[in-house]
């Protein structure tokens, strides 16, 4: 049997993890998005 303390804790851990994860490339895409927008102006001067 498993401790659901345990069970609980890994799962919410993972989750954390994942939603860690996914803010980060979340932020990664925006940060390029912008860049990529500044470096285009920039080029047509």
């Amino acid at each position: 049997m498993i401790d659901m303390g345990l069970a609980v804790k890994i799962a919410g851990g993972g989750f954390g993890l994942v939603f860690f994860l996914l803010t980060i490339l979340w932020f990664t895409i925006w940060l390029t998005r912008i860049v990529a927008e500044k470096t285009t102006k920039f080029m047509r001067k």
